[in-house]
């Protein structure tokens, strides 16, 4: 079964919407979104979205991008203790040089 959807999106009050169908693509479904509306999102191939539903209709947004932990924050919880030693990792295997 097939099903129509209206992909669009708002960017300072315009809206730009287009019609595709739901399709069969392995055992799930999927939709296409074109590339013009991806291009005006400013959004690529392997983007993270969050699909959510809102009042019967599906939402797809930009996930969150990861925020990279700043050299102070890695060591907040550091003390300033630190007493080094020595690993042992076992015998040389292959071409290992130790």
């Amino acid at each position: 079964m097939n099903y129509s959807i209206y992909l669009g999106y708002s960017k300072r009050g315009g809206y730009i919407m287009t019609a595709t169908t739901i399709q069969k693509w392995g055992n799930s479904q999927g939709i296409r979104i074109p590339k013009y509306l991806l291009d005006s999102l400013q959004w690529s191939q392997g983007e993270k979205i969050i699909m959510r539903t809102q009042n019967n209709r599906l939402v797809v947004e930009q996930a969150p991008k990861p925020q990279r932990k700043t050299i102070q924050k890695l060591f907040d919880d550091f003390n300033g203790d630190y007493t080094p030693c020595e690993i042992d990792w076992g015998e040389s295997e292959g071409r290992e040089v130790w």
